[in-house]
């Protein structure tokens, strides 16, 4: 019977490479399995950023497309399990309804390998393999020649559910989009888009500074356009005070805005002769003195944005201390009341952008002298703040550039754009409320001559001295102005 040999010999072997790996002595230690990290493939453009924890695997994905003009990226797009060395994983590209599968591989500390298995439906740019390497930066910058814009979703009371915000370029269609977690309070938002000017809003939310329309956000290389508040549109008796387009991937309908003979009914003036109160230049105060008869009223109106402070004051003759002669009503385009009680005087921080009704109503049986003062103090601070900062001219090509914009009194918008010796800088500006005026720094960041804060420049056009980075700062002389700033750089012959 032979059945123990072959038993003793397997057993006796055994023992001999037991005792020539070492007698016994520990094996080595695999590798820690660690996906968490920064990894990238320059040569696709294509990144990931990676969470591990324990077995579940989450992060997003960034993919530049088309030498720049698609831009595929989502956060929170990547979720799976792993198992061993390989994580099977669902993605969520920024261009397709639904995910797709893929294998991320752990080749070592500094590796893994991508791999497309179950691609999703229709358009998506994420490489169907690729090897990425680690990073050390944890930080996501954008991909070269793109900009970013970075704000927040804002709705009217908590909670804020997830949402998904787009930018579409107002030129050539070009758009991305991002999708937010859902908050209890507001809900922020980064969206990675190629060089342009874009409308920002989601399903019935919207960026807008008018309350009427969405501000078109121009965004640079390189550049960074943040505090971009995305909300519900103002109510009134027409409804929303404006409407949004469809999504640009069908995931919502055009909601439209309210008609014009309705929207035109409440933003006319009521009575017909409210007098509109014009701060004059370089101010940023009003007031006028007059009579009022037994019980009645005075309306004045005027243009003030969101963030602003409004102080307005009411003085009577007789006096009002003891015995209330007159009072002050204040109330919004919107239809919103201010002041609900008989008061001399309101201070508050505009809560939207739009025009503002000051009533002075009598409430004596005798005529009275009145006396009523609107201020609207610029932000504390040594210089205004830059709203926006833009490059127009990179190069010495020659340039012809329309820019229109919206900027509030205590602020500028600044342009910059590289200049040589000789070349013909024109530039021009007009407004729709006529306060719109423009500064020119120079490489040593002085004014111009004939440019200075205070001479209200709308036209200039003069040779350049020197080489270098020369700036437009514009802003209002009174109040908040919307303008079209044209400027046009002659080449040297």
């Amino acid at each position: 019977m032979n059945t123990k040999k072959p038993a003793l010999q397997i057993i006796g072997l055994t023992f001999a490479l037991w005792l020539l790996a070492g007698c016994g002595s520990a094996p080595t230690a695999p590798p820690t399995i660690d996906f968490s990290g920064h990894w990238e493939d320059v040569s696709s453009a294509f990144s990931l950023d990676l969470s591990q924890d324990g077995e579940q695997l989450q992060g997003n994905h960034t993919v530049v497309a088309q030498q720049g003009n698609k831009i595929d990226s989502l956060d929170k797009s990547i979720e799976g399990s792993i198992q061993g060395n390989t994580a099977v994983i669902n993605f969520q590209s920024s261009f397709a309804t639904n995910s797709g599968v893929a294998q991320i591989v752990f080749i070592d500390q500094n590796t893994i390998f991508w791999k497309v298995t179950n691609p999703p439906d229709g358009e998506y740019y994420l490489p169907n393999e690729a090897t990425l390497v680690k990073k050390e930066s944890a930080a996501n910058p954008p991909p070269d020649g793109t900009g970013t814009i970075t704000g927040r979703v804002h709705l009217v009371a908590p909670p804020t559910p997830r949402m998904v915000i787009y930018a579409v370029d107002l030129t050539n269609g070009t758009w991305a989009f991002t999708e937010t977690e859902a908050t209890d309070g507001e809900a922020p938002f980064s969206i990675t888009v190629p060089p342009g000017t874009y409308q920002v809003f989601g399903e019935g939310v919207g960026y807008s500074m008018d309350s009427l329309t969405l501000t078109p956000v121009t965004v640079a290389v390189n550049q960074t356009v943040s505090d971009i508040v995305v909300r519900p549109p103002s109510q009134s008796e027409c409804g929303s005070m404006m409407g949004y387009p469809a999504a640009p991937d069908g995931r919502f309908a055009a909601i439209p805005g309210p008609s014009a003979d309705c929207l035109a009914s409440i933003l006319t003036p009521q009575p017909a002769d409210a007098t509109r109160i014009q701060f004059q230049p370089n101010t940023t105060s009003w007031y006028t003195p007059g009579d009022l008869a037994p019980n009645a009223s005075i309306r004045f109106v005027l243009s003030a944005m969101q963030g602003q402070q409004m102080n307005v004051t009411l003085t009577t003759e007789p006096d009002s201390s003891a015995t209330p002669y007159a009072s002050l009503y204040i109330s919004g385009a919107d239809g919103v009341a201010y002041t609900l009680n008989p008061t001399m005087s309101w201070s508050s921080v505009l809560p939207t952008s739009q025009d503002y009704y000051i009533e002075v109503r009598s409430m004596s049986q005798q005529s009275i002298i009145y006396q009523v003062s609107v201020e609207i103090p610029v932000a504390a601070g040594a210089s205004p703040k830059i709203a926006i900062d833009q490059s127009i001219r990179f190069a010495t090509d020659p340039l012809d550039v329309e820019l229109n914009g919206t900027v509030i009194g205590g602020e500028r918008d600044r342009y910059s754009l590289s200049m040589l010796a000789g070349e013909i800088l024109d530039v021009q500006i007009t407004s729709l409320e006529g306060n719109a005026v423009f500064s020119i720094l120079g490489p040593d960041q002085i004014p111009l001559p004939g440019t200075e804060e205070g001479r209200d420049t709308i036209q200039w056009a003069v040779p350049i001295a020197v080489d270098g980075v020369y700036s437009i700062l514009v802003g209002p002389t009174r109040g908040n102005t919307t303008y079209t700033l044209k400027v046009k750089v002659s080449s040297l012959p």
